[in-house]
């Protein structure tokens, strides 16, 4: 179709695109304003969450060498071990009552338990402890060897234990008082009550 006449078409270079610059579009916060409301409440969702996420692994990170007094972990490490050793002599015994030998075995199970979880606590925040820094020299299996002689083995057993328990509550209360870490708090907060449960246990069996 041949052109109209007294029209001049305008004149366009094909190949002007290419001497261009594209230049990347920048994010501006209009584009977010172009969000309907449930994609805005997903985007700050999804913020939120990795947000959070970044808290705790700054918390695991950090909350091991800044919130938990290791001396004092040890103290408790080292009489829950005692208790065990203690328990596990009088779990042997066979001069010793059956109430005596079922409180023994309670004794060996529990602190057993909460000796490993607090191990378990410390291992997954990067804190390797080794038994040889919490091990104490023995003090009391003196008396029990002595009350076996004797066969004085109850009474003699009763009274160390009763003493070996309270210092138990002493280091935990000690190391509660110490940390700063909630959820170790919560630990330690869950063995006291573990002792409260053994002293009535061993009261009872010296009844």
């Amino acid at each position: 179709m041949p052109p109209v006449q007294g029209y001049n078409q305008p004149s366009v270079d094909p190949y002007a695109f290419l001497n261009e610059t594209r230049k990347p579009k920048k994010f501006s916060f209009g584009s977010f304003n172009g969000l309907s409301t449930q994609g805005k409440l997903i985007a700050l969702g999804v913020g939120l969450v990795v947000l959070i996420v970044l808290l705790l692994i700054l918390k695991s990170v950090f909350g091991s060498s800044q919130s938990v007094n290791m001396p004092s972990l040890y103290a408790v490490l080292g009489q829950e071990q005692e208790l065990i050793n203690l328990s596990t002599t009088g779990s042997q015994q066979p001069s010793a009552s059956q109430s005596y030998l079922n409180f023994s075995q309670t004794v060996v199970a529990s602190v057993s338990s909460d000796q490993n979880n607090l191990l378990a606590l410390l291992s997954s925040n990067g804190i390797k402890v080794s038994s040889s820094s919490y091990l104490l020299q023995p003090t009391a299996d003196a008396k029990l060897t002595q009350a076996i002689q004797d066969s004085n083995f109850d009474p003699v057993y009763s009274s160390v234990m009763n003493t070996e328990l309270k210092l138990y509550q002493a280091d935990l209360s000690n190391a509660y008082s110490l940390t700063k870490s909630t959820v170790l708090r919560s630990y330690l907060k869950t063995d006291y009550n573990h002792t409260v449960l053994l002293f009535k246990m061993l009261g009872s069996s010296y009844g």
